[in-house]
């Protein structure tokens, strides 16, 4: 079975999936509805690693122990921001990897780590100066079919799985061929007459 790549979970199938996607409804919904950039997901994370480093330094110098631990335990309590910063890569890689975590946390951290989601706010609002030819591409990825219900010859456009209000990127990850029917939907609401209709839009002549 196919498997989200942001909850890490196996389904019979996924909202969203290609050669490049893999995500189901429930994330995808999730994410447009954090609007959140990635980066408060990650200060969010080393302050919960900060406090099991001061929790397990206070129990080190309560115990028992060797010397050496209590001295190391009391360097760690002096300055825990240094092995936050030195235990942080490793400790969050190992946590972000076990599909057990499916919080909102993992779930942030594991969407920008996929070029879903912006690590911070972006400088510009709006669509890159060359979507034309971005847009072009992800229709070509997709061999000019409708990721969603796999409708070919129609009016094809391309979709932001996070939307870019919701601080979505423009990488490839993040976006996917919908037909015009299913990009409604998806947005649940009817374009107007002339919305989304640029050539870039429209399924190519070739």
């Amino acid at each position: 079975m196919p498997v989200c790549k942001i909850c890490l979970k196996s389904y019979q199938t996924l909202r969203y999936r290609s050669s490049r996607v893999c995500v189901c409804g429930r994330c995808t919904n999730d994410l447009n509805k954090y609007k959140q950039v990635a980066e408060k997901a990650y200060h969010e994370a080393k302050q919960m690693l900060e406090r099991g480093i001061i929790r397990r330094a206070q129990s080190d110098l309560l115990s028992p122990k060797p010397s050496w631990i209590h001295e190391k335990a009391t360097r760690l309590l002096q300055d825990p921001s240094s092995e936050v910063e030195r235990a942080f890569p490793g400790w969050v890689n190992g946590l972000v990897a076990d599909p057990a975590n499916r919080s909102k946390i993992f779930k942030i951290i594991r969407a920008e780590r996929r070029g879903l989601l912006h690590l911070d706010r972006p400088h510009r609002w709006g669509y890159p100066k060359n979507w034309a030819e971005v847009a072009k591409a992800i229709r070509k990825l997709d061999r000019f079919t409708c990721v969603a219900c796999n409708a070919t010859g129609v009016e094809l456009h391309v979709h932001h799985i996070v939307y870019a209000s919701n601080y979505g990127t423009h990488q490839k990850t993040n976006l996917v061929t919908l037909c015009r029917s299913c990009h409604e939907l998806e947005h649940k609401r009817v374009f107007d007459k002339g919305e989304n209709m640029a050539n870039t839009d429209l399924v190519p002549e070739d």
